[in-house]
């Protein structure tokens, strides 16, 4: 397969990709945009978690206190990403003004990420399969729903962060210099576990990949080197990132959903010891370097189960049933291939297979040995990411991002193959056809004309409505003084942004005694919402008759509040609050 594209011509291509896909996503986002239409609850509270902050609550305080007052919801989520939207919105803000400052600023950031991700997977399909089929990655790339759901204008949350840096990563373990690779890797991987721990399992396999090669080639092929900084870097970026973002209070808060003391065993110490001993257990032989991974490893583990056992569990093993069967098991990005939506499988499902099995062909393919290893650990890599996104939806976005390289050079020789055939009149239409067919838009298609569907993009957790001028959705509710309002979980995030008020409860599970007295309120008959309201000094209760929750805590219980506000059976201790111009309903808790 030629390989003659220069490495001026693929920053070049890479950038006008880049520039062509955010040209698109603006346009089609345009009036999100305007209106301040995110696509995710999490964006919404992403985006008041910077005001707060910027209104003058700490840096290393989190606290949502507008969820559940008075004490609030101590958030799992890390300042690292609100660093870029806060940097450019205190820039923006004197000559925009605040509105639209925050409006562009969360338009542009998302679109930077996208950038990076592009930029990282040139580097990965550089590294392993030339700079054509590269640039034919990067453009394959800007054709991935996915990856583009989780970097479109207004996608202020860390998921595309997390895509960007785990490309970055993988991109780093095939560095020619290995010393250098380990240690980028490292940090990458350090940086997006202190963004989210969901990116756990691939840090895990990426960890497993270098390791295994440390075992077994030793010194040979720098794989030595390339351990050694991954396991020294991720140790000592990991601990540095926590004592940067967070307060002293945190050192004695052994959360299990985001990197805290709890995880320095596996994430700290273990990686640490097995960088100490790579040395000298580098030149004593196989069972030697073995050995040592495996006490390192053993120490790290043992330290978690003695100091937060329930961490082996995972994040969600302690949520009360009632939480678990009436909101996360509701919460479409977060659960298996078999519980999504039809559409949702068949883009989730078709394109990382193409990565793959182009990733193994180059393989079979390579003309060198050092080319064969890293096609092959490529294609580890791609099989395990594509295995965490069947078991978490939102793991899609770097499964397929990762499967671009593989793509990318099984397109690349298709076209090679298609480029000698003699007479254009077929060589056209079958290049077109090899382009779509190995695309991520053309794996969907296939499956959803095979399944009968049509494409939509990943579900969220909020439908957004078809409310346009004059309809005001929230401009009465957001002159009401200040109150405190129970309504739905998935709602709640917007509100925060667009009125002044608290709410009962949100959908994130380190509050979940508030997740669970709200889910109460509404399937539970209303006396029950009553007791919740006056017991918290909740003022209001608000309902959207169209959203999601209304139609789940109906179908849950046909006799409870939510059932008998829908059927307009008001319980006479609400009195009805006018919202001129809006299509949610809302009522005063009057004794």
């Amino acid at each position: 397969m030629s390989d003659t594209l220069s490495a001026t011509r693929l920053r070049l291509g890479v950038l006008a990709a880049w520039l062509l896909a955010s040209a698109i996503l603006l346009t089609i986002s345009w009036m999100h945009i305007v209106h301040l239409e995110m696509l995710d609850a999490d964006d919404y509270l992403r985006l008041q978690q910077v005001r707060d902050w910027l209104a003058g609550q700490s840096f290393f305080d989190v606290t949502q206190y507008r969820i559940d007052p008075p004490h609030g919801v101590a958030m799992h989520w890390s300042r690292i990403v609100d660093l870029p939207l806060a940097g450019l919105i205190l820039l923006l803000k004197p000559v925009l003004g605040a509105a639209l400052a925050e409006r562009v600023t969360a338009a542009v950031v998302p679109l930077v990420t996208l950038a990076g991700s592009m930029v990282a997977v040139a580097l990965i399909g550089a590294r392993v399969a030339g700079r054509r089929a590269a640039l034919i990655a990067v453009m394959l790339a800007a054709t991935t729903p996915f990856l583009l759901f989780h970097v479109m204008p207004l996608r202020i949350d860390h998921h595309g962060w997390q895509t960007m840096l785990g490309l970055f990563a993988v991109g780093a373990c095939f560095d020619p210099a290995p010393r250098r690779g380990g240690i980028t890797a490292g940090i990458c991987a350090a940086l997006w576990l202190a963004i989210s721990l969901e990116g756990l399992p691939m840090v895990a396999a990426m960890a497993t990949l270098l390791a295994f090669r440390f075992v077994v080639e030793g010194e040979a092929h720098g794989a030595t080197h390339r351990f050694r900084g991954f396991a020294g870097a991720l140790a000592m970026a990991g601990v540095m990132l926590f004592a940067a973002f967070h307060g002293s209070g945190a050192y004695g808060e052994p959360w299990c959903d985001a990197v805290s003391p709890a995880w320095f065993g596996p994430l700290a110490l273990a990686p640490a010891l097995a960088a100490l001993g790579s040395n000298a257990a580098a030149r004593r032989g196989r069972a030697m370097r073995l050995a040592l991974l495996l006490v390192a490893g053993g120490v790290g583990v043992a330290l978690l189960a003695a100091t937060a056992p329930v961490c082996l569990r995972g994040p969600f093993a302690t949520l009360d049933p009632l939480v678990r069967t009436y909101w996360y098991e509701n919460v479409v990005e977060g659960l298996p291939i078999w519980r999504q939506p039809l559409n949702n499988a068949t883009l989730l499902i078709g394109f990382p297979p193409i990565g793959i099995f182009g990733a193994l062909l180059a393989r079979r393919q390579a003309a060198s040995e050092a080319a064969r290893r890293n096609w092959l650990a490529l294609a580890g890599l791609m099989m395990a990411a594509y295995a965490v996104s069947l078991l978490v939806q939102r793991a899609g976005g770097f499964a397929h991002g990762i499967a671009l390289a593989g793509a990318g050079a099984l397109l690349a020789r298709l076209l090679d193959r298609i480029g000698q055939w003699k007479l254009a009149l077929a060589r056209i239409p079958a290049t077109a056809a090899a382009i779509f067919a190995l695309s991520p838009v053309g794996a969907m298609v296939t499956l959803d004309l095979a399944a009968g569907t049509a494409f939509q993009s990943p579900d969220t957790a909020e439908k957004i409505p078809a409310c346009l001028p004059p309809c005001d959705r929230f401009g009465a509710l957001a002159r009401l003084p200040r109150a405190t309002i129970l309504t739905g979980l998935d709602i709640t995030p917007r509100l925060l942004v667009l009125t002044p008020h608290s709410y009962a409860g949100s959908g994130h599970h380190r509050d979940q005694a508030a997740i669970g007295r709200v889910i109460s309120a509404f399937i539970g008959p209303p006396q029950v919402a009553h007791a919740i309201m006056a017991r918290r000094g909740i003022d209001y209760l608000l309902i959207d008759p169209a959203g999601n929750e209304a139609e789940i805590y109906t179908k849950a219980a046909p006799d409870g509040l939510m059932a008998h506000l829908l059927r307009d059976d008001v319980p006479a201790w609400l009195e009805p609050v006018p919202l001129v111009g809006s299509d949610l309903r809302m009522w005063r808790r009057v004794r």
